[in-house]
């Protein structure tokens, strides 16, 4: 069940859920994305605020949080709680972060927010949470529509989730930063454009590094050698397609990147334990589409 209270005065959206016969509500009241601050600007707020803060830091940082200190190099978030005294800034040059003040109660991410409050920790790229926060803020302001709240809803739901994630994942994030956003578009990219020749030499070059430490750093963040991923994508899309159309074979593996049609159907039955014609046989014969 949701109930929403709309506090036009505020400018706030109250989103109120019934969660396993419980009520709890988050209000995001104010933000901002790219904001941007001169050398001279410091702020403080020795007494905190009584609602939570979400800093995206896009610029290098100095913090004091509580009795702590914190010198961050981004991108990193820190989840300020309630009440807490900060203060931060970049006396080198200029400050820019992505900020959201929001209020939760009762909730089930509660637990988590409250496990990763008042300490940096890193992302392994902030355009996600930029969107959120963007997109959160918009709906916010300007949309009047009856989907608004379920938007803000699935929003946070999602800015929670990853924020939760890079927490619990931080130290693999700060071992792999410079290379983890760009191995994750890579793969991607590899992911949607199967009928081209994908090679550990070209990607090596295209990041600058050597073609033994890509594989190295491919297998240890993927958990599958190049090689045998790209098999993998090859052959699944592969199923896919035969599963989905009625496209003869040696299309089929043309469009997966075989240029053998001997060398697809070897691949492919090495990782399905049967031909592609018997594969199309039985998924049809199953009435199955993948």
């Amino acid at each position: 069940m949701l109930i929403i209270a709309y506090n036009t005065k505020k400018l706030t959206f109250s989103i109120v859920y019934l969660f396993k016969g419980a009520y709890f509500m988050i209000e995001a009241i104010k933000g901002g994305c790219e904001t941007r601050h001169p050398s001279t600007y410091r702020m403080s707020r020795p007494k905190g605020l009584p609602n939570y803060v979400v800093l995206i830091i896009r610029t290098h940082g100095e913090f004091q949080i509580g009795i702590e200190s914190f010198s961050i190099t981004p991108p990193q978030v820190i989840i300020l709680a309630p009440n807490t005294p900060y203060s931060y800034g970049n006396p080198n040059g200029e400050y820019v972060d992505d900020w959201l003040h929001f209020e939760i109660s009762d909730s089930p991410y509660l637990q988590n927010l409250i496990a990763m409050c008042n300490k940096p920790f890193p992302i392994d790229k902030h355009n996600l949470y930029t969107f959120c926060i963007r997109q959160i803020l918009w709906e916010l302001t300007y949309n009047d529509s009856s989907y608004a709240q379920d938007n803000i809803n699935a929003l946070f739901s999602l800015l929670f989730n990853h924020l939760i994630t890079a927490y619990n994942t931080q130290d693999s994030l700060r071992e792999w930063s410079p290379y983890l956003s760009q191995l994750q578009l890579l793969r991607l990219e590899m992911e949607n454009s199967l009928a081209e020749k994908h090679s550990i030499k070209d990607y090596a070059q295209k990041l600058n590094i050597s073609e033994s430490y890509f594989q190295y750093l491919y297998k240890d963040l993927f958990g599958i050698p190049f090689q045998q991923d790209l098999i993998r994508m090859r052959v699944d899309h592969a199923k896919y397609i035969i599963t989905t159309s009625n496209l003869p074979l040696e299309c089929v593996a043309e469009v997966c990147g075989y240029t053998n049609e001997v060398h697809f159907y070897r691949q492919f039955k090495k990782m399905t334990g049967i031909s592609p014609a018997k594969f199309r046989k039985k998924a049809g014969a199953n009435d199955t589409v993948i």
